[in-house]
């Protein structure tokens, strides 16, 4: 790697360089050119957006009140974010209903979810349902990073096939669409995820030297020791503890993949699929390398589904080993619902994780999560009555610019589309219309 002058500041697009390896770097104070003062407009905007799959126990989900947010059981575990919080109620998603063709809600849940679009009913190669949200911000600020956009995932699903009622399985396993006929695959593998972000330094060598790598458990940092050396000797003390806090970030972050390779994380059984006793910290780990993506900016735009649309994972690590679409149709039955709230509130306390993460990184005096906007929501309310109305909606962070800390509720039929134009004037403020919007919603 050739370092720069002293005097000239470091590029946002350096990377520390060994084998196959390739780091790209956190913001650093060493980056900023002399005199320059940070324009906000200019800072980087994140979005992640999480599905969480087969709705929600509303009761549970629901705030009782309007105005400051006063959090549901579901959503106690962000109450050290709440002031961050904007909770809606009342959104809709028109395309996820029948409109006449009948049964395959959960197929509509997720191809629906982003694009707001009425998915063709087909098991065969015509496959339509229109651009997501996601894509359509990623074309207008993916080409600033090495990946426009990110999609990963828990639950990786069948490649082909039908999967609900006549629907592909295209519609129930992804959530991201680049056009109306082509998914953005997710990736589930964090080892895989974690290869595409910082290189694989086994990719440059051969095999024997990739078992001796593997018995010594060579780190990618390892790897490019030399580069991160010379770096430090050109920043600055504070630039300095912020670089090993963030390589220090990595390496735990490859020990954990090293152990998660080994334990029993999902486990394929005839009626779905069992999380096992690793599960939870899978879950983690992608939260954690989409941090690790957004703090060296090598995407601002990501989807995170916890499982597919219609998911049919277990929890027995929270005493709950029904497969979860089944729990799903519960009828009102007490104990059901009271399992699904048990793992609504799993999915949330490593939401709180993943947004304690986010504002512990420091970029230019402001933490990750106030220049992120966080996006979790289902595309159902209630499973049992298939709702595709009155969605259980959350956003997180300062990214939008909002009045946060607050529950608001609006009139029934409110498309969600309008959050989305809302979301896509974060990125793109002239844009006015996404789907079925009939405007702003923020």
């Amino acid at each position: 790697m050739a370092f720069i002058p002293r005097r000239q500041a470091l590029s946002r697009r350096m990377l520390l360089r060994g084998g196959a390896a390739a780091i790209a770097l956190p913001w650093l104070e060493s980056m900023r050119p002399a005199f320059a003062a940070p324009s906000k407009s200019q800072r980087p905007l994140r979005l992640a957006v999480v599905f969480a799959p087969n709705g929600q126990d509303m009761a549970s989900w629901t705030p009782r009140t309007e105005g400051a947010l006063a959090l549901s059981p579901t959503l106690e575990p962000l109450k050290a974010y709440r002031k961050s919080l904007l909770v809606l109620s009342g959104l809709t998603i028109n395309g996820g209903r029948a409109l006449g063709d009948g049964p395959g809600d959960h197929a509509r849940e997720g191809a629906s979810f982003l694009t707001c679009a009425h998915p063709v009913k087909t098991g065969g190669a015509d496959i339509k349902a229109g651009v997501s949200i996601d894509q359509v911000i990623a074309g207008h600020v993916g080409g600033a990073t090495s990946f426009p956009s990110l999609e990963v995932g828990l639950e990786p699903g069948q490649a082909g096939g039908v999967c609900d009622s006549g629907y592909s399985c295209a519609y129930t396993n992804n959530i991201s669409w680049r056009t109306a006929s082509q998914p953005m695959p997710k990736e589930t593998d964090p080892r895989a995820l974690f290869a595409r972000l910082f290189g694989d330094p086994d990719a440059a060598q051969d095999a024997a030297a990739r078992a001796r790598q593997a018995a010594e458990r060579k780190s990618v940092l390892d790897a490019a020791l030399e580069d991160v050396k010379r770096l430090l000797g050109k920043v600055g003390p504070s630039d300095k503890q912020k670089l090993d806090e963030y390589l220090t970030a990595v390496r735990e972050v490859e020990a954990r993949l090293a152990k998660d390779a080994k334990a029993e994380t999902v486990v394929a059984v005839p009626e779905g699929l069992r999380g096992g006793s690793g599960f939870p910290e899978r879950v983690r780990l992608i939260y954690d390398l989409l941090v690790l993506a957004f703090q060296a900016d090598r995407t601002r735009i990501a989807t995170y589904m916890l499982g597919n649309a219609g998911s049919n994972i277990s929890y027995g690590f929270i005493d709950v080993p029904e497969a979860h679409h089944a729990l799903s149709h519960h009828g009102g039955e007490a104990r059901t619902l009271e399992k699904i709230a048990r793992i609504n509130h799993f999915h949330v306390e490593q939401l709180a994780t993943f947004l304690g993460r986010l504002s512990a990184v420091e970029e230019e005096g402001e933490s990750l999560l106030e220049r992120s906007i966080v996006f979790y929501a289902s595309a159902l309310a209630d499973g049992n009555a298939h709702a595709h109305h009155d969605l259980p909606v959350l956003l997180a962070g300062g990214g939008g610019g909002w009045r946060t800390g607050r529950h608001e509720r609006f009139p029934r039929e409110t498309p969600m589309a309008n959050l989305y134009v809302s979301l896509l004037q974060g990125f793109a403020p002239r844009e006015r219309a996404f789907a079925d919007s009939t405007g702003p919603l923020l």
